[in-house]
Protein backbone atom coordinates (compact mmCIF):
# COMPACT_ATOMS: atom_id res chain seq x y z
CA UNK A 1 0.00 0.00 0.00
CA UNK A 2 1.72 3.53 -1.02
CA UNK A 3 0.62 6.71 1.25
CA UNK A 4 1.39 10.26 0.19
CA UNK A 5 1.69 13.09 2.91
CA UNK A 6 2.93 16.58 3.33
CA UNK A 7 3.05 18.99 6.25
CA UNK A 8 1.03 21.78 5.59
CA UNK A 9 1.07 25.15 6.67
CA UNK A 10 -0.02 24.98 10.69
CA UNK A 11 2.66 22.26 10.67
CA UNK A 12 0.58 18.82 10.81
CA UNK A 13 0.95 15.79 8.30
CA UNK A 14 -2.36 15.62 6.00
CA UNK A 15 -2.75 12.74 3.38
CA UNK A 16 -1.93 14.15 -0.12
CA UNK A 17 -2.75 10.88 -2.67
CA UNK A 18 -3.20 13.38 -5.57
CA UNK A 19 0.42 13.63 -6.46
CA UNK A 20 3.35 10.85 -5.73
CA UNK A 21 5.90 13.20 -6.30
CA UNK A 22 6.98 15.92 -3.55
CA UNK A 23 6.49 15.43 0.36
CA UNK A 24 6.61 12.29 2.07
CA UNK A 25 5.56 8.57 0.81
CA UNK A 26 5.00 5.04 3.18
CA UNK A 27 5.00 2.25 1.47
CA UNK A 28 3.87 -0.48 3.82
CA UNK A 29 3.72 -4.34 2.12
CA UNK A 30 4.46 -3.63 -1.49
CA UNK A 31 3.29 -5.24 -4.48
CA UNK A 32 5.36 -5.52 -7.90
CA UNK A 33 2.75 -2.89 -9.19
CA UNK A 34 3.72 -0.76 -6.91
CA UNK A 35 7.02 -0.69 -6.36
CA UNK A 36 7.60 -0.86 -10.12
CA UNK A 37 5.50 1.91 -10.19
CA UNK A 38 7.76 3.86 -7.40
CA UNK A 39 11.02 2.54 -9.18
CA UNK A 40 10.14 3.95 -12.48
CA UNK A 41 8.75 7.63 -10.92
CA UNK A 42 12.08 8.17 -8.87
CA UNK A 43 14.37 6.03 -10.72
CA UNK A 44 15.84 3.93 -8.24
CA UNK A 45 16.79 0.27 -7.99
CA UNK A 46 14.23 -2.21 -7.10
CA UNK A 47 15.74 -3.48 -4.64
CA UNK A 48 16.09 -0.03 -2.58
CA UNK A 49 12.44 -1.11 -1.84
CA UNK A 50 12.64 -5.18 -2.35
CA UNK A 51 15.23 -5.69 0.53
CA UNK A 52 12.10 -4.62 3.20
CA UNK A 53 10.35 -7.79 2.28
CA UNK A 54 13.46 -9.84 3.44
CA UNK A 55 13.05 -10.26 7.25
CA UNK A 56 16.91 -10.89 7.66
CA UNK A 57 18.10 -7.92 5.48
CA UNK A 58 20.85 -5.95 7.05
CA UNK A 59 21.42 -2.31 7.88
CA UNK A 60 23.04 -0.73 4.84
CA UNK A 61 23.62 2.23 2.64
CA UNK A 62 24.07 3.18 -0.54
CA UNK A 63 24.64 6.48 -2.48
CA UNK A 64 24.66 8.34 0.81
CA UNK A 65 27.67 9.78 0.05
CA UNK A 66 27.44 10.75 -3.00
CA UNK A 67 27.00 14.25 -4.13
CA UNK A 68 24.85 14.04 -6.92
CA UNK A 69 21.26 15.57 -5.55
CA UNK A 70 19.90 13.91 -8.83
CA UNK A 71 20.64 10.40 -7.27
CA UNK A 72 18.58 8.64 -5.05
CA UNK A 73 20.19 7.59 -1.53
CA UNK A 74 19.14 4.44 0.15
CA UNK A 75 19.39 3.73 4.64
CA UNK A 76 17.88 0.86 5.85
CA UNK A 77 17.82 0.44 9.41
CA UNK A 78 16.39 -2.21 11.60
CA UNK A 79 13.60 -1.61 14.22
CA UNK A 80 11.90 -3.70 16.66
CA UNK A 81 9.02 -5.16 16.26
CA UNK A 82 5.91 -6.87 18.59
CA UNK A 83 5.17 -10.10 18.12
CA UNK A 84 3.43 -13.25 19.67
CA UNK A 85 5.96 -15.96 19.31
CA UNK A 86 5.05 -19.92 17.89
CA UNK A 87 4.64 -20.73 21.76
CA UNK A 88 2.33 -17.72 22.57
CA UNK A 89 4.25 -15.41 24.13
CA UNK A 90 5.17 -11.94 24.07
CA UNK A 91 8.35 -11.74 21.88
CA UNK A 92 10.19 -8.74 19.90
CA UNK A 93 12.01 -8.84 16.54
CA UNK A 94 14.03 -6.86 14.49
CA UNK A 95 12.24 -5.67 11.14
CA UNK A 96 14.17 -3.90 8.03
CA UNK A 97 12.83 -0.37 7.29
CA UNK A 98 14.10 1.39 3.83
CA UNK A 99 14.51 5.45 4.14
CA UNK A 100 15.21 6.63 0.29
CA UNK A 101 16.14 10.24 -0.36
CA UNK A 102 15.04 11.35 -3.96
CA UNK A 103 15.58 15.09 -5.01
CA UNK A 104 12.04 16.00 -3.92
CA UNK A 105 10.33 13.38 -1.94
CA UNK A 106 11.10 10.76 1.20
CA UNK A 107 10.07 7.63 0.73
CA UNK A 108 9.67 4.46 3.45
CA UNK A 109 9.05 1.38 2.67
CA UNK A 110 8.62 -1.77 5.41
CA UNK A 111 6.88 -5.00 5.52
CA UNK A 112 5.01 -3.78 8.83
CA UNK A 113 4.10 -0.16 9.72
CA UNK A 114 6.44 0.57 12.42
CA UNK A 115 4.56 2.02 15.24
CA UNK A 116 6.32 5.36 15.22
CA UNK A 117 5.24 5.88 11.85
CA UNK A 118 1.54 5.37 12.56
CA UNK A 119 1.79 7.61 15.47
CA UNK A 120 3.89 10.12 12.82
CA UNK A 121 0.74 9.64 10.48
CA UNK A 122 -2.15 10.69 13.37
CA UNK A 123 -0.27 13.85 14.43
CA UNK A 124 0.19 12.23 17.53
CA UNK A 125 2.32 14.68 20.36
CA UNK A 126 6.16 14.21 20.50
CA UNK A 127 5.63 12.79 16.59
CA UNK A 128 4.87 15.82 14.64
CA UNK A 129 7.14 15.50 11.78
CA UNK A 130 7.95 18.02 8.83
CA UNK A 131 8.23 16.82 5.30
CA UNK A 132 10.10 20.17 3.70
CA UNK A 133 13.34 19.26 5.30
CA UNK A 134 14.91 15.87 3.94
CA UNK A 135 17.38 16.00 6.30
CA UNK A 136 16.03 16.72 9.78
CA UNK A 137 13.15 13.54 8.62
CA UNK A 138 15.15 11.56 8.11
CA UNK A 139 17.31 11.97 11.52
CA UNK A 140 13.90 11.88 13.27
CA UNK A 141 12.71 8.79 11.77
CA UNK A 142 16.30 6.76 13.34
CA UNK A 143 15.41 8.58 16.78
CA UNK A 144 12.09 7.40 16.73
CA UNK A 145 14.24 3.94 15.69
CA UNK A 146 16.13 4.17 18.78
CA UNK A 147 13.65 5.16 21.32
CA UNK A 148 11.82 2.31 19.68
CA UNK A 149 14.37 0.05 21.42
CA UNK A 150 14.35 1.53 24.77
CA UNK A 151 10.40 1.59 24.77
CA UNK A 152 10.51 -2.03 24.35
CA UNK A 153 13.67 -2.86 26.52
CA UNK A 154 11.64 -1.11 29.27
CA UNK A 155 8.51 -3.43 28.43
CA UNK A 156 11.01 -6.29 28.59
CA UNK A 157 12.22 -4.95 32.05
CA UNK A 158 8.27 -4.54 33.30
CA UNK A 159 7.71 -8.16 32.13
CA UNK A 160 11.04 -9.94 33.93
CA UNK A 161 10.05 -8.17 36.81
CA UNK A 162 6.59 -9.81 36.97
CA UNK A 163 8.02 -13.22 36.20
CA UNK A 164 10.45 -12.50 39.41
CA UNK A 165 7.06 -12.14 41.75
CA UNK A 166 6.19 -15.69 40.35
CA UNK A 167 9.26 -16.68 41.00
CA UNK A 168 8.98 -18.29 44.85
CA UNK A 169 5.79 -20.16 43.54
CA UNK A 170 6.50 -21.17 40.22
CA UNK A 171 6.35 -25.21 39.47
CA UNK A 172 6.20 -24.97 36.22
CA UNK A 173 7.86 -24.07 32.65
CA UNK A 174 5.68 -21.09 31.66
CA UNK A 175 7.69 -18.96 32.91
CA UNK A 176 11.01 -19.94 31.52
CA UNK A 177 9.62 -20.25 28.42
CA UNK A 178 8.17 -16.56 28.57
CA UNK A 179 11.97 -15.32 30.00
CA UNK A 180 13.43 -17.49 26.91
CA UNK A 181 11.26 -15.56 24.31
CA UNK A 182 12.78 -12.40 26.10
CA UNK A 183 15.85 -13.44 26.04
CA UNK A 184 15.89 -14.47 22.44
CA UNK A 185 14.41 -10.88 21.94
CA UNK A 186 17.50 -8.94 23.21
CA UNK A 187 19.48 -11.34 21.06
CA UNK A 188 17.72 -9.91 17.88
CA UNK A 189 18.22 -6.29 19.61
CA UNK A 190 21.92 -6.51 19.97
CA UNK A 191 22.25 -7.78 16.56
CA UNK A 192 20.15 -4.91 15.05
CA UNK A 193 21.57 -2.26 16.94
CA UNK A 194 25.15 -3.15 16.23
CA UNK A 195 24.25 -3.38 12.42
CA UNK A 196 22.66 0.19 13.02
CA UNK A 197 26.05 2.07 14.62
CA UNK A 198 27.82 1.90 11.52
CA UNK A 199 25.31 4.02 9.15
CA UNK A 200 25.26 6.55 12.22
CA UNK A 201 28.90 6.73 12.17
CA UNK A 202 28.45 6.91 7.68
CA UNK A 203 26.27 9.75 8.13
CA UNK A 204 28.66 11.42 10.35
CA UNK A 205 31.00 12.08 7.70
CA UNK A 206 28.66 12.95 5.18
CA UNK A 207 28.06 16.79 4.40
CA UNK A 208 24.10 16.92 4.30
CA UNK A 209 23.97 15.63 7.60
CA UNK A 210 27.17 17.21 8.83
CA UNK A 211 27.47 21.19 7.79
CA UNK A 212 24.43 22.13 8.87
CA UNK A 213 24.40 22.64 12.43
CA UNK A 214 21.24 21.89 13.52
CA UNK A 215 21.40 18.54 11.89
CA UNK A 216 24.90 17.88 13.29
CA UNK A 217 23.27 18.70 16.77
CA UNK A 218 20.63 16.16 16.22
CA UNK A 219 22.43 13.57 14.59
CA UNK A 220 24.81 13.66 17.98
CA UNK A 221 21.46 13.36 19.83
CA UNK A 222 20.47 10.27 17.74
CA UNK A 223 23.96 8.65 18.18
CA UNK A 224 23.23 9.55 21.81
CA UNK A 225 20.10 7.61 22.17
CA UNK A 226 21.45 4.30 19.80
CA UNK A 227 24.56 4.16 22.47
CA UNK A 228 21.75 3.97 25.07
CA UNK A 229 19.83 1.55 23.99
CA UNK A 230 22.87 -0.66 23.12
CA UNK A 231 23.96 -0.08 26.69
CA UNK A 232 20.56 -1.32 28.29
CA UNK A 233 20.08 -4.40 25.70
CA UNK A 234 24.13 -5.24 27.64
CA UNK A 235 22.65 -5.07 31.26
CA UNK A 236 18.55 -6.44 30.50
CA UNK A 237 20.86 -8.99 28.46
CA UNK A 238 22.82 -10.04 31.75
CA UNK A 239 20.13 -9.82 34.13
CA UNK A 240 17.66 -11.98 32.10
CA UNK A 241 20.89 -14.41 32.17
CA UNK A 242 21.12 -14.73 36.35
CA UNK A 243 16.91 -14.49 36.20
CA UNK A 244 16.80 -17.82 34.24
CA UNK A 245 19.53 -19.43 36.12
CA UNK A 246 17.81 -17.97 39.39
CA UNK A 247 14.35 -19.38 38.04
CA UNK A 248 15.93 -22.90 36.53
CA UNK A 249 17.07 -23.80 40.47
CA UNK A 250 13.84 -22.42 42.34
CA UNK A 251 11.66 -24.42 39.92
CA UNK A 252 13.52 -27.45 40.36
CA UNK A 253 14.05 -26.47 44.39
CA UNK A 254 9.92 -25.94 44.44
CA UNK A 255 9.86 -30.05 42.94
CA UNK A 256 11.69 -31.00 45.47
CA UNK A 257 9.90 -29.47 48.26
CA UNK A 258 6.52 -30.85 46.72
CA UNK A 259 8.20 -34.53 46.83
CA UNK A 260 9.35 -34.24 50.11
CA UNK A 261 6.27 -33.31 51.18
CA UNK A 262 4.46 -35.99 49.66
CA UNK A 263 6.87 -38.71 50.68
CA UNK A 264 6.12 -37.36 54.34
CA UNK A 265 2.57 -37.71 54.06
CA UNK A 266 3.06 -41.33 52.79
CA UNK A 267 5.25 -42.06 55.64
CA UNK A 268 2.63 -40.92 57.82
CA UNK A 269 -0.39 -42.35 55.84
CA UNK A 270 1.70 -45.90 55.66
CA UNK A 271 2.02 -46.32 59.59
CA UNK A 272 -1.92 -47.30 59.90
CA UNK A 273 -1.84 -49.04 56.83
CA UNK A 274 0.96 -51.14 58.15
CA UNK A 275 -0.92 -51.59 62.14
CA UNK A 276 -4.38 -51.91 60.33
CA UNK A 277 -2.54 -54.71 57.99
CA UNK A 278 -1.02 -56.44 61.31
CA UNK A 279 -4.21 -57.25 63.30
CA UNK A 280 -6.26 -57.84 60.04
CA UNK A 281 -4.18 -61.54 60.51
CA UNK A 282 -6.27 -64.03 61.69
CA UNK A 283 -3.50 -64.78 64.50
CA UNK A 284 -3.71 -64.13 68.43
CA UNK A 285 -2.75 -60.55 69.30
CA UNK A 286 -2.25 -58.26 72.08
CA UNK A 287 -5.34 -56.89 72.69
CA UNK A 288 -7.20 -58.56 70.41
CA UNK A 289 -9.72 -60.00 72.77
CA UNK A 290 -9.98 -56.63 74.56
CA UNK A 291 -13.28 -55.36 74.43
CA UNK A 292 -12.09 -51.87 73.20
CA UNK A 293 -9.56 -53.32 71.16
CA UNK A 294 -10.43 -51.25 68.01
CA UNK A 295 -10.49 -47.67 69.37
CA UNK A 296 -7.43 -48.90 71.68
CA UNK A 297 -5.78 -49.21 68.51
CA UNK A 298 -6.94 -46.82 66.64
CA UNK A 299 -5.79 -44.57 69.15
CA UNK A 300 -2.41 -46.05 68.89
CA UNK A 301 -2.35 -45.38 65.06
CA UNK A 302 -2.89 -41.80 66.20
CA UNK A 303 -0.53 -41.72 68.51
CA UNK A 304 2.53 -43.44 66.28
CA UNK A 305 1.22 -41.20 63.84
CA UNK A 306 1.02 -37.63 65.25
CA UNK A 307 4.81 -39.14 66.84
CA UNK A 308 5.77 -39.48 63.61
CA UNK A 309 4.89 -36.35 61.81
CA UNK A 310 5.93 -34.05 64.97
CA UNK A 311 9.81 -35.68 64.05
CA UNK A 312 9.27 -35.04 60.40
CA UNK A 313 8.54 -31.38 60.83
CA UNK A 314 11.05 -31.06 63.22
CA UNK A 315 13.25 -32.30 60.64
CA UNK A 316 11.49 -29.80 58.35
CA UNK A 317 10.54 -32.43 56.50
CA UNK A 318 7.27 -30.50 56.23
Amino acid sequence: MIQGFRTNGVGELITDNQEISGGWINVNDPTDEEITKLVKTFNFPRDYITSVLDENENSRQEMLKEEDEDAASLIVMQYPHLMIGELGYIEYVTLPISIILTKNTLITASKHTPLFITKMIQNQEGYKIDTTHQEQFVLRLLWHISASYIHFLNDIDDETKKLELQLTKSTKNEQLFALMALQKSLTYFLTAISSNRPILDIMKETDRFSKNSVARSFLHDVIVENEQAETMIHQYREILDQVSNVFSAVVSNNLNNIMKILTSITIVLTIPTIIGGIYGMNVDLPLSQAPNAFWIVLLLMLIISIITAWILKKKNYF
